[in-house]
């Protein structure tokens, strides 16, 4: 069984608690749309989101008590990001999941995942080499084979030692907490468990609904200011002729790849 485990941000932390309920729906629509039913997903918040259709049985909501973080100090959102993520483990280890995905909560993965893990439980897990960039309600969609976004790695059971709680121990004893999307690769290969290449574009980075963490801390390489020389050169770098080798038409299979049409499974 694949688990899912993500960090949803409390209303006060929002720039749009309503947006943030709806890509959240879009996102869990996503990773509920497996193709193998064998998964369960963890989300711990603040606050319970209100959802516009009864979330997928497999969904556990683990409410929690924590702090605001301030939106502008990145150290503080990311604090409350792993906190959360850290709940989510301790939560995770009584369901004895055979792998762990830690994911962000706007992003979109691949109906593919859980199915491809359960037909390879010996395997130490993957790395996503392959995705997409999608500005969200684009038409287009951006191909990358350098994928590298907060949901970016799925990794084996036995090579997680689960927190029982959420002290700075158990948490530098866990791979997956003690290192995040930009080091995780290197780290299981130093302790001689490589994660493979996912052999298929895995996730989807959302960005461009205006609560990005990192679009709210003023440093998001997407975002689009209003000033005429950053308009100039967002329309310079989209016309490059790598980027445009990469856009891909957001087409229906597309969609249904990555959970963008039709309703939430029941």
């Amino acid at each position: 069984m694949l688990c899912f485990v993500m960090a949803l941000k409390s209303p006060a932390a929002s720039a749009d608690w309503g947006m943030v309920q709806r890509v959240f729906e879009q996102t869990l629509t996503s990773v509920c749309n497996q193709d193998d039913g064998a998964f369960r997903v963890i989300v711990v918040c603040n606050h319970k989101p209100q959802l516009r259709r009864p979330a997928h049985r497999s969904v556990h909501f683990l409410v929690k008590d924590l702090p605001t973080p301030d939106v502008k100090a990145s150290g503080e959102t990311m604090m409350d990001k792993w906190t959360k993520l850290a709940h989510g483990l301790v939560f995770a280890r009584e369901l004895r999941p055979d792998f762990v995905m830690l994911m962000d909560a706007d992003d979109l993965v691949s109906r593919r995942l859980a199915d491809h893990a359960n037909r390879n439980k010996d395997s130490n897990g993957w790395i996503l080499k392959e995705g997409y960039h999608w500005h969200y309600g684009n038409r287009w969609i951006e191909y990358t084979d350098s994928f590298n976004c907060g949901t970016n790695s799925i990794v084996n059971s036995r090579l997680i030692k689960f927190p029982k709680d959420v002290s700075e121990d158990s948490i530098q004893q866990c791979v997956i907490l003690k290192n995040g999307h930009t080091t995780i690769e290197q780290a299981m290969q130093r302790q001689g468990t490589p994660l493979e290449a996912l052999p298929f574009p895995g996730a989807v980075y959302v960005y461009g609904h205006g609560d990005n963490d990192s679009t709210l801390q003023g440093c998001d390489r997407h975002r689009k200011g209003p000033g005429l020389s950053l308009w100039l050169g967002s329309i310079r770098r989209s016309l490059t002729l790598e980027r445009l080798r990469a856009r891909r038409y957001l087409s229906l299979s597309r969609k249904r790849e990555f959970g963008l049409s039709g309703r939430q499974p029941a």
